[in-house]
């Protein structure tokens, strides 16, 4: 309706509306242009379940922010520059200083950008895909790593109290990130903490024993909460009183670990070693507790056989120094 009251025509609100979204409509043939095209044509990522796309549209968000010549944004640039290899050391440049913090998350960047490149060309748009073939910077493990004790407060040292409760529930849980950030308070009950899965698609649950000194931790965290105006309803919050995001979170540990010289440049244990450093953590534990941590509860948790978790007795419970060591830091 007008400053009268009386309603506009829809002529005249079809015509404003085409003319605003020629305003935001990207620059004909330019890289911005290609990536909506993208979004709404590539069978691929039309495929990709709602996750995948909305973390693969980030990733593209932000290299359509990669300056050119001048500083420009590469958004309005011609698609066409993409198929100079002098496009190369721009992908890069970015690439470090964007995700540098981030091995893992660089690599799946330069991925995002290879996937929309990749139909690019088979569309015809362009000739070549230059991302393809750009070195990753991640070197995954042949196997996880523990955690030693040495490590784990090395970490602690100076971490803030939101991001070192993050690590402990971890080191208590085994939870990889995902369903870390997300658990719930009502998966709190007098024994376990009770959690669908999110890799099993919410199909499997995973019982996970409350040790006494897990229990010190959760409340902890409670009565951290209790002092917030809005309590989330996620057992771990961030700094600002709200739930984690798996990739807030992941950032977070990742920039803090490398801080304290425990980062991929020296080598040091990831986010993934957390789930074998609780397992081991667990059947320690277990001696104090066998109540609680059961053979059954650890093989179910862990996915281990009779003969995986006989051997890791073996290797772990013999030593009483380890034992004692264990529970003290924890």
């Amino acid at each position: 309706m007008d400053g009268a009251g009386k309603r506009l025509p829809p002529e005249f609100i079809q015509a404003y509306s085409e003319v605003m979204e020629d305003e935001r409509a990207p620059v004909a043939d330019s890289f911005a242009m290609a990536v909506m095209l993208y979004r709404k044509k590539s069978p691929a990522f039309r495929k990709m379940k709602t996750k995948g796309q909305t973390a693969r549209i980030k990733y593209l968000d932000k290299w359509l922010e990669m300056p050119l010549k001048a500083g420009q944004p590469a958004a309005n640039a011609p698609l066409s520059v993409f198929d100079s290899r002098r496009i190369i050391k721009f992908i890069t440049s970015h690439r470090d200083r964007v995700w540098g913090h981030s091995p893992s998350a660089a690599d799946e960047a330069v991925l995002a950008l290879s996937a929309f490149l990749t139909w690019c060309k088979k569309d015809g748009r362009l000739d070549w895909n230059r991302a393809h073939g750009i070195e990753p910077l991640y070197e995954r493990p042949t196997e996880a790593r523990i955690w030693s004790l040495e490590e784990q407060a090395k970490f602690l040292e100076t971490a803030s109290a939101h991001l070192a409760w993050a690590f402990k529930l971890a080191l208590h849980t085994g939870l990889r990130r995902e369903d870390l950030t997300r658990l719930p308070l009502s998966a709190i009950t007098k024994q376990h903490l009770i959690i669908p899965t999110g890799k099993s698609r919410g199909r499997n649950t995973a019982l996970i024993p409350i040790t006494p000194p897990l229990r010190s931790l959760l409340d902890e965290i409670d009565a951290a909460r209790a002092k917030l105006a809005t309590a989330p309803l996620t057992i771990l919050f961030s700094s600002k009183g709200k739930p984690w995001t798996a990739e807030g979170f992941g950032t977070s540990f990742d920039r803090h670990r490398s801080r304290m010289g425990l980062g991929p440049e020296n080598d040091g244990p990831t986010i993934h070693d957390m789930r074998k450093t609780c397992a081991t953590n667990m059947v320690i534990l277990q001696h104090l507790y066998p109540a609680l941590i059961s053979d059954q509860v650890l093989t179910d948790l862990f996915g281990w056989t009779p003969g995986t978790l006989a051997k890791m007795k073996r290797i772990y419970v013999s030593d009483a120094a380890v034992i004692e060591a264990m529970t003290t830091s924890i």
